[in-house]
């Protein structure tokens, strides 16, 4: 029986089947209630009378099963004693010295210079929008043909518009969480450290799912713009990806230091020129790669411009038709072949060319490949700066395994959809950056995960672990309704001893 759909799609057949089965349900639960008070009396009867000692027996060994299985249960998933927790308080006070400071402070301040610019730039492109003499702009709107389509499928926002809002009350607000960072900064503590970890990674995964709207949006905008409001609404969507990875580092830098308390440890010159030397190239693959995410946007930009020129298909409009393309009724058309009349001159609206939906998911998922790879080059950039010597290779791992991911993403991406076009503008140097962006993104993550698979090793253990204490937890559960089953007839009889129960001889019917 099909109940996909709503109920008014339901053929009877369904309807029926549905109410039969519920019916059936009830009987079969309140044949299981009213056969409990039979069966009850049968055990009271039968086995109470005759090996009630049996089931003290049964349920004492199943009881110390149980003892033996949450032991067990413990063993698999270790669990913070009381006293562990007593301690909490001590250790959440631990001062804790925050490795490279003053590059933390660095991208805080940043941060807030972004948020700043981000605002005044969509503060000035609202008070500039101008709109045609047809209709009036308000707030939540833009003027035809600023972008290629009013609506795009994002994570934050639905219609394009929504960016204004967006924009205006996340970037105050990320200001005013950047001050509270700077403020627990000062004698930093193990529970200010998670603390900042905490904020950072709120506002850094925000915006991380809002530069996947905001991708789209750039390469959607149209070439009817002014310069002004064209450098405007870049100013205001392109440094959100900068953004994300920002507060990304700083909350897996916080949370990595304050799990692992620094020490004091000789390093050889050998080691101070290697970690030089590290700071050096994370410093050039982090404007390498800011530098080719804006080249790839705006070529991609300037590509799909050359399938559209008009943000709303005009074909079905009435001075769009031709005049042998009457209206049959309210929805359909029909051609008159009769119709003689000489052809009449169309606005020019009618020669608008919509952008092919096909089109737009071929670069949409460049773009948004692209972008990730970008967002997990520019985290790993700044965690090395930011940790400096204190970084191992088990916190490379992740950053490691997602930038190796999105390497590989991005080269299908642009295999399976994006070599087909033609690249308009810039295409030699197009293809140079995000070469070698790509492939030092590809060498990178594979080395980071090679040299820290001991954090995926274990991993598979802890998930190994956990399952096994799920069997051993679903276990306990069952076997102690079995005994609770076991002790049930003991409950019903009205004294501690067994009951005696005298059977009524049958009597024989005729």
């Amino acid at each position: 029986m099909c109940t996909i759909g709503p109920y008014y799609f339901w053929p009877a057949g369904n309807i029926i089947g549905l109410v039969l089965s519920i019916l059936l349900l009830l009987v079969t639960c309140i044949s299981a209630l009213a056969s409990y008070s039979k069966t009850s009396k049968r055990i009271n009867s039968h086995i109470l009378n005759n090996s009630g000692t049996d089931i003290k027996e049964t349920a004492a060994k199943t009881r110390e099963l149980i003892s033996k299985q949450v032991e067990i249960f413990s063993n698999l998933l270790p669990l913070p004693s009381v006293q562990s927790l007593t301690n909490l308080d001590k250790v959440l006070k631990q001062p804790r010295l925050l490795t490279n400071k003053p590059v933390h402070v660095i991208s805080i301040l940043l941060a807030m210079l972004t948020c700043i610019a981000m605002f005044s730039a969509q503060l000035w492109d609202i008070a500039i929008s101008g709109c045609d003499e047809e209709r009036t702009c308000t707030f939540d709107q833009d003027p035809d043909d600023t972008f290629a389509r009013p609506v795009v499928y994002g994570i934050v926002g639905y219609y394009v518009s929504d960016r204004k809002i967006i924009i205006l009350v996340s970037t105050p607000i990320a200001f005013l969480l950047c001050t509270t960072l700077l403020l627990l900064m000062r004698g930093t503590t193990v529970l200010k450290m998670v603390l900042s970890g905490l904020i950072s990674l709120g506002i850094g995964i925000f915006f991380l799912l809002f530069s996947v709207d905001t991708v789209q949006y750039i390469i959607l905008l149209g070439a009817k713009l002014s310069n002004l409001s064209f450098i405007l609404k870049l100013v205001s969507m392109m440094p959100i990806p900068l953004l994300a990875a920002l507060f990304v580092a700083l909350a897996y830098s916080n949370i990595i230091q304050s799990m692992e308390e620094k020490k004091d440890d000789k390093s050889s010159k050998v080691k101070i020129g290697l970690l030089s030397i590290s700071i050096i190239l994370s410093i050039v693959f982090f404007f390498l790669s800011l530098a080719t995410m804006t080249t790839s946007n705006l070529v991609i930009m300037s590509t799909v411009q050359g399938h559209w020129n008009t943000t709303k298909e005009h074909t079905w409009d009435d001075e769009c038709r031709d005049n042998n393309h009457v209206r049959y009724n309210e929805y359909d058309y029909r051609y008159d072949t009769t119709s003689t009349s000489d052809p009449e001159s169309k606005p020019d609206k009618c020669y608008g060319k919509a952008l092919d939906q096909l089109v737009q998911d071929d670069f949409t998922f460049f773009s948004i490949c692209q972008l990730f790879m970008t967002e997990t080059f520019l985290v790993l950039s700044a965690l090395v700066c930011m940790n400096g010597r204190s970084i191992t290779k088990k916190t490379l791992f992740l950053p490691g395994l997602l930038l190796f991911a999105a390497a590989v993403s991005s080269i299908i991406s642009f295999f399976s959809g994006l070599v087909q076009y033609d690249l308009q503008t810039n295409g030699f140097p197009f293809f140079i950056m995000n070469g070698i962006n790509t492939l030092s993104a590809l060498v990178i993550g594979f080395i980071f995960v090679i040299t820290g698979g001991s954090v995926f090793i274990s991993f598979i253990i802890i998930v190994f672990r956990i399952i096994l204490s799920i069997l051993v937890f679903s276990l306990i559960l069952i076997m102690t309704t079995f005994d609770a089953l076991l002790k049930l007839p003991t409950l019903t009889c009205k004294t501690p001893k067994p009951c005696n129960v005298v059977e009524q001889p049958d009597v024989a019917t005729a």
